[in-house]
């Protein structure tokens, strides 16, 4: 029984110690794979989604490490950044997705309020043209669309009569607000009395002096089409002289002349000489005159 429970323990031992040396060699035949060193920066991104009108709070953000060389332009790297003055409401202007980098063109700015300044272009202008169902494109307008901007107006003067003329005034114009909605996420139309436009600054002072010459209307351009067309002016004489009169065609006739067949002033006169005669033309006029004088001469 000793050297029975003797041997067990010696291959017990045998046994784990040939596990452990297998273990071993194995470890150490495996290559090591080192991580390579990537140099990141902090970031600021939401930990929620948000949509256009929503105030920004630090409770919706969050500091992650992002790639040195795949940072967009516009983050911040501290939430504080974001919120200078506690006393004044940072809006969302635009849609953002949980987990989505925080862009400063996407945010009112740091302390601002949530207003139209913070869309406009850099040395652009915004300004209002009133519009209604008709002349605004029955409310399909909406922000982030591009318009062309129509002026009618009249010419003439009272006495010489109406001659109404429409120019393009304006191509390729971006929709910054329709009424006082900004959010260029609405997919519903919207009829209303106002349209704002971001326009250059002489641009503006066109649409000021249009809107007090004459009335001004908006034609819709399809997505992606920048293309800036050749204008003519269209006038109201000219748009009623498109449509030309009617050519009435009629059968040819041939004409024809019944003429009454001249008459001649000289007369066939039979002149006898003894036995001979013969036919000789002589004026009816002096044949009337020979007759006279024989009648005279009685």
């Amino acid at each position: 029984m000793a050297f029975g429970i003797f041997a067990v323990v010696l291959a017990r031992g045998w046994i784990n110690d040939a596990i452990r040396d297998e273990y071993s060699r194995r470890t150490k035949a495996a290559p090591r794979v080192t991580a390579k060193a990537i140099d990141t920066v902090p970031v600021v991104i939401l930990d929620a989604d948000v949509s256009f009108g929503d105030v920004l709070t630090p409770e919706l953000l969050k500091v992650v490490e992002y790639p040195e060389g795949s940072i967009p332009l516009g983050t911040y790297e501290n939430i504080n950044n974001i919120f200078v003055d506690p006393g004044q409401a940072t809006v969302v202007l635009r849609h953002m997705s949980r987990h989505e980098p925080v862009l400063d063109y996407k945010i009112s700015g740091p302390g601002a309020r949530g207003s139209l300044s913070a869309l406009i272009t850099e040395g652009m202008r915004a300004v209002s043209v009133q519009v209604n169902a008709v002349n605004g494109v029955s409310g399909f307008i909406m922000p982030g669309d591009y318009v062309d901007v129509i002026y009618t107006r009249d010419e003439e003067t009272r006495r010489n009569g109406n001659n109404l003329k429409s120019d393009i005034l304006l191509q390729n114009v971006k929709v910054l607000g329709i009424g006082q909605d900004l959010n260029d996420q609405r997919a519903e139309p919207n009829v209303v009395k106002t349209v704002t436009l971001e326009v250059a600054n002489v641009d503006a002072q066109k649409l000021h002096l249009a809107r007090d010459a004459g009335q001004l209307s908006l034609t819709l351009r399809r997505a992606g089409d920048v293309e800036v067309q050749t204008a003519q002016t269209v006038e109201q004489k000219t748009l009623l002289n498109t449509k030309q009169k009617r050519a009435v065609v009629r059968p040819y006739r041939r004409s024809v002349s019944k003429k009454k067949p001249a008459t001649s002033n000289m007369a066939n006169v039979t002149v006898i000489r003894g036995e001979t005669s013969a036919q000789v033309q002589v004026l009816k006029d002096d044949i009337a005159k020979a007759s006279s004088d024989r009648l005279a001469g009685g």
